[in-house]
């Protein structure tokens, strides 16, 4: 199995001494990447670490944690392991456990990337999972976007496997020697997708042998093609912002209408998945009846003198709110708690001094953080606009700080003096933004 050339068409090697933090569940895919970025990161000057989330589902899911772990120790490789209650968080945010559970493993792998410094997170999707997502999707009655399934890169999320099948991927596996669980639920037909990929895809497999393949070439196309149509209908918004002449969204092609409004609310960094051909349809008579409309996660469309306008409406600004340790508080659009570490090398651990005030507030000008790897303190606010947070949003943005001191800021990072001083508390930061964006649509 060589993945080098696949790695290289898509820019998945991170800066010389980087850091790949491998997302690692114990399953034969996973544990297949692990050990294949390992053995290659010597070769390529880069840091391999691995990430995994305990969703405590299971009563074999700590054995998963233990031969992750066991596997990182015995091969010398950083091991940060997470801890949700999967069943509660999906009552709390009204989702099914499936989404929630992909939405707590893409909100942990983040944190912890943040943690550690990584500038790639490595999944092991393969091409088996591409073809299965490109179907489900078409059966959800999915546009473009959709039939282009999962995308090879995102931002700093990487698929090293995307390109290969199952079947090498268990001939590395068995060649290696290398030990696996099986996650008991990918037999439960219950899931669209076992089913699909146990009842179903043999069934496909009758009528084209090659079925998986062709489908994820399928995809590709798709992909290049969306693209493509992507650039197309950008030529017809202006080069940066959130408003669009209505003229301008009239003339383009009836067929590029939709995408360029679509392309103007991702600008918002809105939640791709809130936002359907139902809304957009809504946008497109928005430019020729004037008005204004609200749309999901609080953006507001106003149409007025022939300019559609899109904006982000604000929360309220939360007051300074003391955090106490295992006592939850939600602060504007965040849940967040101090806890005690359930696992070593959990990420965003901090230390705090026995009698210190600690607060979560929004940044004041004199904040400022000395983030791992960095060459010094920064200001916050240098700090957010490197990381392209929106100034409406760094006001929304929590600030941990200990006895009004800035500690860390959610998105950005934990000053390295807090991470390790000689005395304190260990406790570790669990923050998440409630119905945020997570980046993620797939599988």
């Amino acid at each position: 199995m060589d993945l080098v050339a696949w790695m290289e068409q898509w820019n998945m090697f991170p800066e010389p001494g980087g850091t790949v933090l491998c997302a690692v569940s114990g399953g034969r895919d996973s544990m297949c990447l692990l050990h294949y970025l390992a053995a290659l990161s010597s070769k390529r000057d880069f840091r391999v670490a691995a990430a995994h989330l305990n969703h405590g589902m299971r009563p074999t899911a700590q054995r998963d944690e233990t031969l992750v772990r066991r596997f990182c120790e015995e091969h010398d490789i950083p091991f940060y392991a997470g801890h949700e209650r999967v069943y509660d968080r999906a009552r709390e945010w009204n989702l099914s456990v499936e989404e929630t559970g992909r939405r707590l493993r893409y909100e942990f792998l983040g944190r912890t990337a943040d943690a550690i410094g990584a500038s790639r997170i490595a999944t092991a999707h393969h091409m088996g999972d591409q073809a299965e997502t490109v179907v489900l999707n078409l059966l959800r009655g999915t546009g473009p976007e959709g039939l282009g399934g999962i995308p090879p890169v995102r931002g700093r999320l990487i698929r090293p496997l995307l390109n290969t099948d199952r079947a090498e991927i268990q001939a590395y596996v068995s060649k290696n020697g290398l030990a696996t669980v099986e996650d008991e639920t990918n037999l439960d037909l219950s899931y669209a997708r076992n089913r699909l990929r146990l009842v179903i895809w043999p069934e496909l497999e009758t009528i084209n042998g090659a079925a998986r393949e062709n489908v994820a070439r399928a995809a590709a196309i798709v992909r290049r093609e969306s693209a493509y149509l992507d650039e197309l209908a950008s030529s017809y918004l202006p080069d940066q912002g959130t408003a669009v002449d209505c003229e301008a969204v009239m003339a383009a092609p009836e067929v590029l209408r939709a995408r360029l409004l679509r392309l103007l609310i991702d600008r918002l960094g809105c939640g791709k998945k809130d936002f359907g051909l139902v809304h957009l349809t809504a946008l497109e008579r928005l430019c020729r009846t004037g008005g204004m409309l609200d749309l999901p996660d609080r953006v507001r469309a106003v149409c007025r003198d022939g300019v559609l306008t899109l904006e982000r409406t604000p929360s309220a600004v939360p007051e300074e709110t003391i955090l106490a340790e295992d006592c939850p508080v939600t602060w504007g659009d965040y849940t967040i708690c101090l806890r005690r570490p359930e696992g070593d090398n959990a990420p965003e651990l901090i230390r705090i001094r026995p009698g210190s005030k600690v607060a979560v507030r929004t940044w004041r000008s004199g904040d400022r953080l000395t983030l791992p790897g960095s060459r010094g303190a920064r200001s916050l606010k240098r700090l957010f606009a490197d990381a392209g947070v929106d100034p409406v949003l760094r006001d929304r943005t929590p600030v941990l700080c200990v006895d009004d001191r800035a500690v860390a800021a959610y998105g950005i990072g934990i000053d390295v003096s807090d991470l390790t001083p000689e005395d304190g508390e260990t406790l570790v930061i669990e923050w998440r933004q409630i119905n945020g964006e997570d980046g993620e649509h797939d599988a």
